[in-house]
Order: C-alpha cells, then sequence, then structure tokens
C-alpha cells in the first residue's frame, strides 16, 4: 500500500491521484512563494517549469509577469488539472502545457531563459542526463532554480521508499551541477534546499 501512494506522488492517476495532488498543492505553494521571486523574471521571458503537477506555479506566474510559460509533466491526470487551471493563460498565448517525459521529449535547445523544478529530483535514477538536458535547454547566461527536502525528511516519509523516491544529499547535487557545466551554485535551506545556479 506504501508503495502504491509513493507511486501516486511520482505519478498521479485516478481518484488518489486527485486526492494526491490537492496535498501537493497545500505543500508546495509556499515553496512557489519562495522560488518564483529567486526566478527574477523579466519581460518576455521564457520560462520552463518541470513537474508542473496542478499547474500552480505556472498559473501564479502566468496572473504576475508579462512573460511565456511552457510546463511538461509525465502524469496525464497533473496535464488535464493544470490545462484547467490555466485554461485562460493557454487561450491567451501565455502558457504551453506538455504531457510527457522531460527525458525524452524534444522541448527544444537554447530556448529557455529560465527552467525551475519543485520536489522532481527524487524521480530522476540519475542526475547527469536531467542537469546535462536543463543545461542545453538553457539559454547563454539562463538560470536554474530548484527545490528538494533534506534526504533525512525523505528518511522519515513512510510511503518514499528506496525505489520510487531517490534520495540525494546536497553535496551530490552541487556536485552533478558543476559536471554538466553550470556556474554560480548557490543555495539556501528552509525545510528544504533552494538551489540556484546559471548557464
Amino acid at each position: 500500500m506504501l508503495r502504491f501512494i509513493g507511486n501516486q506522488f511520482r505519478k498521479p492517476t485516478g481518484f488518489l491521484g486527485k486526492i494526491v495532488s490537492r496535498i501537493m498543492i497545500r505543500g508546495n505553494r509556499s515553496r512557489y512563494d519562495k522560488i518564483i521571486p529567486e526566478l527574477a523574471i523579466m519581460q518576455h521571458d521564457q520560462i520552463l517549469e518541470i513537474g508542473y503537477g496542478h499547474g500552480l506555479g505556472i498559473d501564479m506566474i502566468s496572473s504576475g509577469y508579462d512573460c511565456f510559460v511552457s510546463g511538461i509533466d509525465f502524469s496525464e491526470l497533473m496535464f488535464r488539472e493544470a490545462a484547467k487551471r490555466n485554461q485562460k493563460h493557454i487561450g491567451q498565448k501565455k502558457v504551453e502545457l506538455y504531457h510527457g517525459d522531460f527525458l525524452s521529449t524534444d522541448l527544444g535547445s537554447n530556448k529557455f531563459d529560465k527552467i525551475f523544478c519543485i520536489n522532481v529530483i527524487y524521480f530522476w535514477n540519475n542526475l547527469d542526463e536531467p542537469f546535462t538536458r536543463i543545461y542545453q535547454e538553457l539559454k547563454d547566461g539562463g538560470l536554474f532554480c530548484m527545490f528538494m527536502v533534506h534526504q533525512d525528511y525523505l528518511e522519515k516519509t513512510k510511503f518514499a521508499k528506496k525505489g520510487i523516491f531517490a534520495r540525494y544529499t546536497i553535496e551530490q547535487v552541487v556536485d552533478c551541477l558543476k559536471l554538466s557545466g553550470f556556474r554560480d551554485i548557490r543555495f539556501t535551506f528552509d525545510n528544504g534546499y533552494l538551489i540556484r545556479c546559471k548557464k
């Protein structure tokens, strides 16, 4: 049962997925409040969110800034929910949502000014490929921001089983970012790590 719940947090589906997505919204709202200012969004920026979930962060950005936001999530349920939430922005040509796996979907290279993700890193079995793809899809001088909880939190969370949730230390993440080419890597800790770096 715990493995089933863990998989729902990874890729929400069906009725239980809707419940899980509501829980994620409550948990992530404060994280969006912190990560969005770090993006230093400018007019006409091209922004990508990896793992947009319910589409809350995309809605917050599109409602407050004059920019274009793309998002990709591999949960069909989240794609439908996010499209509903952002229907107005999609109609205004401010938002474009993709349903698919970030690691295998061609979004174009050197396209984005800013890329960000919240609580996605646990679902990557290694960091080399995703960080390299993120680096390639950023414009020169582009910014990548991400949020992750401390690995001790995952150790204490019963449904965050090994095999579903990968666990990384901040040192491992920073090292992989450096190997992928990122520079000016900075992080702060407040109930989790907010990491900011540049191409």
